[in-house]
């Protein structure tokens, strides 16, 4: 310990400031568990030290005691002691001009020693603080990793969003991440089922298909105008495909999560494609189509299959396998 102390105090990392050294100091040190870390400010005069941190130490200040598991920061701050009214810890004396030269020193070294005593008595209120003003510091300096600041990242990311997507904090923050790329995200579907991977755990396949409109926009005949609002009826195929996204099931969800998951879906790929495009949620399960009657449900896990060519090649396999009596 007293070696790595050591070889830190000679190092650059000393000039940095206080709480960006505390940072450093630790990923140096590696595992500080079982370590304890207290902060001493020794306060600042007329002759102000110019840097922040004064020294470290494992050493007790009082009793100067070696302490293995003790990290000492000296600062160049005020402490608690320093903001508080003088005359809390030492008594005002009125100057007696008969004091020898002796007794003014005596004076001098029991103020001194009050001093190291009270800032002593300070250091674990000083540490407090100092560790306070700390989450304020890494708030900006560890923007993407700090407790605090992500929580600020999420503030910012619903704010920007500002859609009522059921995701969590880290997918909503995923997710505002890829919109700041949505340039390159644009009808990029591709990229579009990777994104969908890594926001929602699971995979969701995209393809254009023809936009067929059943429905004829034009009047019955004798009810319009030729050329103005009567035309061919029949189908009619749009110039933009519709999207559709297929969500791969690996095993079979309650029907509220799958609403849920189909309406995530078609909320985020609003963000990334034209908005003249249909977009419709599709599910597919992995696994056969084999149920148990009363566990699965028609029409989401369980199909209907027609049983006509099924008796059919029954009764073809019961002939050719049946022996014709003899004669």
């Amino acid at each position: 310990m007293t070696t790595d102390l050591d070889e830190i105090k000679k190092s650059e990392i000393t000039s940095f400031k206080a709480e960006v050294f505390y940072e450093e100091l630790k990923f140096i040190l590696g595992d500080t568990k079982g370590k304890d870390i207290w902060i001493k400010n020794h306060g600042m005069n007329s002759r102000a030290f110019s840097k922040d941190v004064l020294d470290i130490s494992s050493y007790i200040p009082l009793s100067m005691q070696l302490q293995k598991d003790t990290i000492f920061i000296h600062l160049s701050r005020n402490s608690i002691y320093h903001q508080l009214p003088e005359i809390l810890f030492h008594p005002l004396v009125i100057s007696n001009p008969s004091m020898s030269n002796r007794e003014v020193v005596e004076a001098i070294r029991e103020n001194k020693k009050k001093e190291e005593e009270s800032l002593h008595f300070f250091i674990p209120f000083d540490t407090e603080l100092f560790n306070e003003k700390l989450k304020l510091t890494n708030r900006y300096i560890n923007i993407f990793t700090d407790d605090y600041a992500k929580q600020n990242l999420f503030s910012f990311a619903n704010a920007i969003i500002k859609k009522d997507i059921p995701l969590s904090k880290e997918q909503l923050y995923k997710l505002f991440l890829n919109l700041c790329n949505s340039e390159q995200l644009k009808e990029n579907l591709p990229e579009l089922e990777k994104l969908f991977r890594s926001i929602l755990g699971f995979d969701v396949l995209l393809e254009y298909r023809p936009c067929i409109l059943e429905d004829s926009p034009f009047m019955a005949l004798s009810e319009g105008v030729l050329g103005y609002n009567l035309g061919i009826h029949g189908s009619v195929i749009s110039e933009q495909d519709d999207i559709y996204a297929t969500i791969i099931l690996e095993e079979q969800l309650d029907y509220k999560t799958l609403e849920k998951n189909r309406s995530i879906i078609k909320k985020i790929l609003e963000f990334f494609i034209f908005s003249n495009r249909a977009i419709k949620v599709e599910y597919r399960f992995l696994t056969d189509n084999g149920f148990v009657l009363g566990s699965n449900y028609l029409g989401y896990d369980t199909t209907m299959t027609k049983v006509n060519k099924i008796n059919k090649d029954k009764e073809s396999f019961i002939q050719q396998n049946t022996l014709e009596p003899s004669v």
